[in-house]
């Protein structure tokens, strides 16, 4: 059994939002952050995912890209996970209405990513310009003291990066190409929710460009392809 290092995380008692809606910024074109978690709370976060690293208990690869990661999922913290979506949608409406449609956000992957300097073969060093497995896509520096390892989008001009911040959330369509420079020394972990709305991708699938073929699963899960929704089931 996991010993959690800090159960309030669980609870959902922990983790309390800032006041954002005032402080959105625009960093390029499609490309927007805004204060979300506090420094204290993202170093909780940071303290509960090494810690359950270090138990000894089995985790997957988080996706295809990024070894050393972990899904939010497996830890337990879906729940918390949920309430930042909720939080974050009204945002995600506003800034991409066409990533949406009626069903909304109705399913997410949440998992972390961690890029390490310490040139070791297994660490995660740089991520390839690519695209996300989502309608949108919300970025969350949770720790870091490194250089190098900055987060670069596709833009008229070129590939331009931005600048990041502990707790402060970087949101973008999941079609906006971008990717992450090598880091050169030092430690970076951050939260990725890949948010997905089913009326959006239930036509044609982000990843293959095909119409997908629906396969039910419970609610809120999968890839976010669904049945139709009075079925209350995903795939």
């Amino acid at each position: 059994d996991y010993r959690k290092l800090h159960p309030a995380l669980f609870e959902g008692t922990l983790i309390q939002f800032q006041h954002f809606s005032e402080g959105i910024k625009t960093l390029l074109p499609g490309v927007f952050s805004f204060p979300l978690v506090s420094t204290k709370q993202c170093e909780i976060v940071a303290e509960e995912i090494q810690h359950f690293k270090k138990s000894g208990l089995p985790y997957q690869q988080p996706n295809s890209m990024n070894k050393n990661g972990l899904l939010m999922e497996e830890l337990g913290l879906n729940k918390q996970i949920e309430a930042i979506v909720r939080v974050i949608e009204p945002v995600i409406k506003e800034k991409f209405p066409e990533m949406l449609g009626s069903t909304g956000i109705d399913s997410f992957k949440a998992f972390t990513v961690e890029y390490c300097g310490d040139g070791s073969d297994s660490s995660d060093v740089e991520l390839a310009t690519h695209f996300d497995n989502a309608e949108v896509t919300l970025n969350i520096p949770l720790a870091g003291d490194y250089d190098g390892s900055e987060l670069y989008f596709e833009t008229k001009a070129g590939y331009l990066p931005v600048d990041m911040s502990i707790g402060t959330a970087i949101l973008h369509s999941g079609r906006h190409l971008h990717g992450v420079m090598p880091i050169e020394e030092g430690y970076r972990l951050n939260l990725i929710i890949w948010m997905r709305s089913s009326e959006v991708r239930n036509r044609e699938c982000p990843m293959c460009k095909e119409a997908p073929t629906l396969e039910a699963v419970e609610f809120g899960t999968g890839d976010g392809f669904t049945v139709p929704r009075d079925t209350n089931k995903l795939c």
